[in-house]
């Protein structure tokens, strides 16, 4: 969730003349960066090639300037370079794959140290169906 959001909640009372009473909550869900696209889809892998890696952009999101780094990916064979483009405030994470991988589908992560507080790290969703020749590396 992003952004701002309105929920009715309603409420029951000890109140005889409010029984139930409908209350509107609002809020705003703060991010520490945006990122396009929110997450690294590659596309269909052939057996015999390495798939073009996928750039993530981020940018600064609403707790402040970003330190981001690479802390690690959730699989050996994902690889992760990070380039900073405007300090604080906008960053490209490149994204490869490359064997040996379990083949089937891909359901994993990049995790950043994103500099900011609130919220100290955070991941980058990768998803793959990776072919079975991969296995083997």
């Amino acid at each position: 969730m992003v952004g701002g959001f309105t929920k009715r909640l309603t409420v029951t009372t000890n109140d005889p003349q409010h029984a139930k009473e409908t209350l509107t909550c609002k809020g705003q869900v703060l991010v520490p960066f945006k990122s396009t696209p929110r997450f690294a889809r590659f596309p269909e892998i052939e057996d015999d090639t390495t798939p073009l890696p996928q750039t993530v952009i981020i940018k600064r999101g609403d707790g402040g300037p970003l330190q981001l780094e690479v802390l690690r990916t959730g699989k050996v064979g994902i690889m992760a370079d990070l380039r900073e483009i405007e300090a604080g405030e906008h960053y490209e994470l490149t994204i490869g794959l490359a064997p040996p991988l379990k083949p089937g589908k891909l359901r994993s992560w990049i995790r950043l140290k994103t500099g900011v507080e609130e919220v100290p790290d955070t991941t980058v969703p990768v998803y793959a169906d990776i072919p079975a020749s991969w296995a083997q590396g």
